[in-house]
């Protein structure tokens, strides 16, 4: 095990079985106030860890003998409290969901990286160790004042308004890091969605509209916020599975699929099932799309559920799907308006989707309220934005790729990157920022 011996400088632990990779970091961090370690492999990192505390752990994902996600993994057992970055390339989904899992990291970075940005990532993980450690003491000492307590129970007025003090720093603190957790969760689910929306047989655009048309028929039902988020999401993520298909099923429009290939093609939301099993508080999520093909009648697919039986979450997530399949010509070779496409949904009301679910899609489709991703938002160039802005809605490149969330807090890295980027795909940004810190929380992104 890991010593507890004082030691001078905070450990930085490079993982990396590329040897220029391991130099080009070295040469990063020269003159940096961090003890820099190397190591070859995730085993050669591991008996590392057996002596001596690291603070810091930059991986590389894709490894001989064990992977990054394996490594990473033995090493929040070994070391639960050091923070855990990783750098990949474009991973395939299984070891990236792998690595968010089971590695537990807290920030990945793609390759190449940007160095800035990669110091200012090894800061935030040297003060989040900091604010662990620090929390872990403090509550040793809370724990040893309330003993005191009892004993020095003639002073107990000003001794409990010491402790009161220092358990509101600590609660300070603790908010923080659960903000961070949050943070955390939410670029998992941003490498999900950007997985989709680069897969060229699926669409970020397609998962947009059904996922807004689904956030939207919740509202209009009287949904409670947090069912509403559920539906968003669903929405987002019910291709998911489709990634685990062949290329000539999952890029052919369901009307021209053979019967072979329809069945094969009914099997994503299984495999989407299967991919988000281990993210344990996505498991609503994770409901809705694995019965998102069951019908109201119980002719569906794969449990023949019948009427309220189905999760309400996928019968909306059933309406708001098809309404788009027959908008994007994947149900006929027929183009689709909105009141076709509606059309369409109405003739398999109370066969194959909720009455009550059809009717609140009606209400939106008459009344024009925005049940798609279509709204656009004005924005600065990249050559205008100044490091302090904050963004106030998604950034999106013209293939709808998630490039930066809502609320994301733009320095001068952020904005060279944009700069790179525009240079690099020859495309200009309008980038939508909000110049105060008050953003915008609806439920829209």
């Amino acid at each position: 095990m890991a010593t507890d011996s004082i030691q001078a400088l905070p450990v930085l632990l490079c993982v990396d079985d590329e040897p220029g990779i391991l130099k080009s970091l070295q040469r990063l961090f020269i003159g940096q106030p961090i003890h820099l370690e190397l190591a070859g492999s995730g085993r050669q990192a591991l008996e590392l860890m057996q002596q001596m505390r690291v603070q810091v752990i930059i991986c590389d994902m894709r490894m001989p003998e064990m992977t990054g996600a394996e490594f990473l993994a033995q090493a929040a057992q070994q070391q639960p409290d050091c923070y855990r970055i990783l750098m990949t390339g474009y991973a395939d989904l299984a070891s990236t969901v792998q690595a968010i899992n089971l590695g537990k990291i807290h920030r990945y970075v793609q390759k190449p990286w940007n160095n800035q940005e990669l110091l200012t990532l090894v800061e935030e993980g040297l003060e989040m160790f900091r604010l662990i450690r620090a929390n872990k003491q403090l509550t040793a000492q809370v724990a040893k004042q309330n003993q005191e307590l009892k004993v020095l129970n003639h002073n107990l007025e000003e001794m409990v308004q010491h402790r009161t003090a220092q358990l509101k720093k600590t609660l300070s603190q603790l908010k923080s890091l659960v903000q961070q957790l949050e943070t955390d969760h939410k670029a998992t689910l941003e490498v999900l969605y950007n997985i989709i929306s680069n897969d060229p047989a699926l669409s970020g655009e397609f998962a947009l509209n059904v996922s807004q048309t689904c956030l939207a028929l919740g509202r209009q039902m009287g949904l409670e916020r947090q069912q509403r988020q559920t539906l968003r999401q669903a929405g987002l993520f019910c291709e998911l599975g489709k990634i685990g298909l062949p290329n000539t099923v999952k890029a052919t429009p369901f009307y021209k699929l053979s019967s072979l290939e329809k069945s094969q093609y009914l099997q994503h939301p299984q495999y989407a099932e299967d991919i988000l099993a281990p993210a344990l508080h996505l498991a609503p999520v994770r409901e809705a799309i694995s019965q998102q093909y069951e019908r109201f009648n119980g002719s569906g697919e794969p449990s023949h559920k019948v009427g309220t039986d189905i999760n309400i979450n996928a019968r909306v997530l059933a309406v708001a799907r098809d309404f788009w399949m027959f908008v994007f010509q994947r149900l006929s070779q027929q183009s689709h308006s909105y009141d076709q496409a509606l059309e369409q949904i109405r003739r398999q009301q109370g066969t194959w989707y909720d009455p009550e679910i059809v009717i609140a899609l009606s209400t939106l489709v008459h009344t024009g309220m925005r049940i798609g991703s279509e709204q656009t938002y004005s924005g600065l160039s990249v050559a205008e934005l100044l490091p302090g802005m904050r963004l106030q809605h998604n950034l999106y490149n013209n293939k709808k790729l998630l490039l930066l969330p809502k609320g994301s807090l733009l320095n001068a890295a952020t904005i060279d990157s944009l700069r790179r980027y525009e240079l690099k795909h020859k495309i200009t940004l309008e980038v939508p920022v909000e110049h105060s810190a008050e953003i915008d929380q609806s439920e829209e992104e």
